[in-house]
């Protein structure tokens, strides 16, 4: 058989693309890079053309191989679907997925999610994990994780699932004691909470349109578990700067929190699940990502909705649209 009707060598080849590493993707396909690399040569040799640029640091394509990825990759995504209509049938995908989740989420929200997608699929069982980052899903330390803002790595699978939109707010109890601060130059005279861990970074600069001012902290108190400041913004002991809206839209809808700093807040961030090549050819694995990030997609936007007369928010600006990086 002609190597240019081997579908394996073609997938090699699309693989290839996207990690620009001879390497990486033979790691995603668990064989030598040796191996990718004489299915690519065999490619070459069979079609007459060259497609990959070897000599280049960081590998390049040349401008028949870019074609070529073009036209590929309907024709292995049309495959894919083709294949798994065979397995259609829910109660055929079963084991275990390793999940990786921010804190705050799993406590309050991840159960009702899991319960829903066990309905479709019963014989798929999780093992739920906390705080991991990208390099944990590199080491196979889990199959998945749901991370904010885009991982600068092309080995990985990242399928957009929402935006991450950050509001100030206190309780009314806590304003009415110490008044409404108006701008960051007032959170001076505040308590504020400060999230430490390790979902993202500390907020040290607020926006206001293309406005932007470096918080002047007085007293702080610094966590790194979300819901521990949700608490005690709760009970009135002070300002958080960025709550999530995950975290807080059903208090301010029902009045527990109020927002402040009219306008200024932290840009929202990008969600992914982000997935290793190895796990994204798993098939329980890349229909769970695909789903989750789908239903969390939706309920994103539900939450903003709930809230959009209580605090105005920006445009979405492409988060709602971004197509995933396969």
């Amino acid at each position: 058989m002609p190597k240019s009707d081997d579908l394996y060598a073609w997938k090699l080849f699309a693989s290839l693309m996207q990690s620009r590493s001879f390497s990486v993707t033979a790691q995603a396909f668990g064989v030598e890079p040796s191996t990718v690399s004489r299915a690519i040569s065999a490619l070459e040799n069979s079609i007459g053309q060259k497609l990959v640029n070897r000599s280049a640091r960081p590998l390049t394509f040349t401008s028949k191989g870019e074609w070529a990825a073009r036209k590929i990759e309907p024709i292995l995504a049309a495959h894919r679907k083709f294949i798994e209509s065979f397995t259609h049938d829910t109660a055929t995908l079963e084991g275990q997925i390793r999940l990786s989740v921010p804190p705050s989420f799993a406590t309050r929200n991840l159960m009702p999610i899991l319960e829903e997608f066990y309905k479709l699929y019963p014989r798929i069982s999780f093992d739920i994990l906390v705080g991991m980052q990208a390099s944990d899903v590199k080491s196979q330390k889990c199959d998945m994780a749901a991370l904010t803002g885009k991982i600068p790595d092309s080995s990985l699978i990242q399928i957009p699932r929402g935006r991450c939109v950050y509001l100030p707010v206190a309780s009314p109890e806590y304003v009415k004691a110490h008044g409404m601060p108006l701008n960051p130059q007032d959170l001076s005279h505040h308590t504020v909470f400060l999230y430490t861990g390790p979902m993202r970074s500390t907020t040290r600069v607020l926006w206001k349109g293309h406005e932007n001012e470096v918080i002047p902290y007085g007293r702080t108190i610094a966590s790194t578990d979300m819901l521990s400041i949700r608490e005690g913004v709760l009970k009135g002991y002070g300002v958080a700067l960025d709550m999530p809206v995950v975290q807080c839209w059903e208090d301010l809808k029902e009045g527990r929190m109020v927002p402040v700093l009219p306008g200024w807040k932290r840009p929202p961030a990008q969600c992914y699940m982000v997935l290793s090549k190895s796990s994204w050819h798993i098939r329980r694995c890349r229909v769970f990502a695909e789903w989750y990030a789908k239903k969390l997609t939706g309920l994103f936007r539900q939450y903003e909705r709930e809230i959009a007369g209580i605090v105005p928010l920006e445009p979405d600006a492409g988060f709602y649209s971004e197509k995933p990086s396969l």
